[in-house]
């Protein structure tokens, strides 16, 4: 295998950045799109030069010549696609959040596994350039130790003020739509989560519209999270060190830090891409046509760890709010 040949579950909003990013790569390339109307998947394949169109998922399934699948479908449907397609003999790459309970999540891992299929979960911060760079810059030490990370996003418009996002039985909530990078940035720069803490308000859908999150790190330093549907953040993550603070806008799909010593702003790094998906997507790519079952980088332990987080979470607030599941 020269290249992996792809098709995608779905004609949802993260097609065009996934073919054009793929496409980047020069080791993989979208063969086929399903959608649930073959009217709308051949509109998207010819408007993204996507060679076959499909009106089911299982005629992709049922492809010999597809080698792996995308999966970016609602929440509720990730674990059953991602089984299917399993089953079938594909490799998954997996939209966040990988799936709503940490039980599907090691049954998928385990069926992967059992079927020497490649599987992870789609997370591309840790594959950005601009991370790489950040993190030299804190291991030098020149700023001294990181002390404190604040994460700060806000949905106050498009699909995740309505629809099935506000339907906790279809995944819906900012909790689980955001708990990957999260968590997965944290342990980035500070080492796997010790402890975890948090706080939610819901809206009458009874998916939580607002949540604050705190979390310790092996290493010592803090994080918090900020997420709403109704407040108006500065949408960026800030690293604060003894003698500085580095600012990275748009932290979940970012390409610029702004570096600070006592205040000043000393230095501006930018590291543009068109489709910031091709970095993890050259990566899993490599893994597959290596022959690798698992990222080393987004590994299996580390996606199971995340759901178990929010489990606990949710089952606090269930109780705090008088709610039964």
């Amino acid at each position: 295998m020269k290249q992996v040949r792809y098709g995608v579950l779905s004609t949802a909003s993260t097609l065009k950045r996934f073919v054009g990013a793929m496409n980047e790569t020069g080791s993989g390339q979208v063969l086929a799109v399903a959608s649930r109307t073959a009217e709308k998947a051949a509109r998207a394949a010819e408007e993204l030069g996507i060679p076959k169109a499909c009106g089911d998922y299982h005629e992709i399934l049922d492809d010999p010549e597809i080698d792996a699948v995308y999966i970016p479908v609602i929440n509720s449907l990730h674990y059953p696609c991602a089984k299917e397609a399993l089953l079938a003999g594909k490799h998954v790459i997996l939209e966040k959040p990988f799936v709503l309970y940490s039980e599907q999540a090691k049954e998928l891992f385990a069926l992967a596994a059992e079927n020497n299929l490649f599987l992870t979960e789609a997370i591309k911060t840790p594959f950005l350039p601009v991370y790489a760079y950040v993190k030299e810059l804190i291991e030098k030490r020149d700023l001294g130790a990181l002390r404190y990370m604040e994460f700060h996003q806000s949905y106050v418009g498009g699909s995740y003020i309505a629809g099935w996002n506000k339907q906790r039985e279809f995944g819906g909530g900012v909790l689980i739509a955001n708990e990957a990078y999260f968590f997965r940035m944290a342990e980035y720069f500070g080492g796997p989560v010790i402890s975890c803490q948090g706080t939610a308000a819901f809206g009458e859908s009874g998916t939580e519209e607002t949540i604050s999150l705190s979390v310790k790190t092996e290493s010592g330093s803090l994080a918090s999270l900020g997420v709403s549907v109704n407040v108006l953040f500065d949408n960026e993550l800030r690293l604060h060190l003894d003698r500085g603070r580095i600012i990275i806008p748009d932290y979940w799909k970012a390409d610029r830090a702004f570096l600070y010593e006592n205040g000043v702003l000393t230095e501006e790094k930018s590291f543009p891409a068109e489709y910031e998906f091709r970095y993890e997507l050259s990566h899993y790519n490599d893994c597959i046509l290596n022959g690798r079952l698992f990222s080393p980088v987004n590994s299996p332990e580390r996606t199971i760890r995340y759901i178990q987080l929010c489990e606990q979470l949710y089952d606090q607030w269930d109780k705090e709010e008088g709610i039964v599941r």
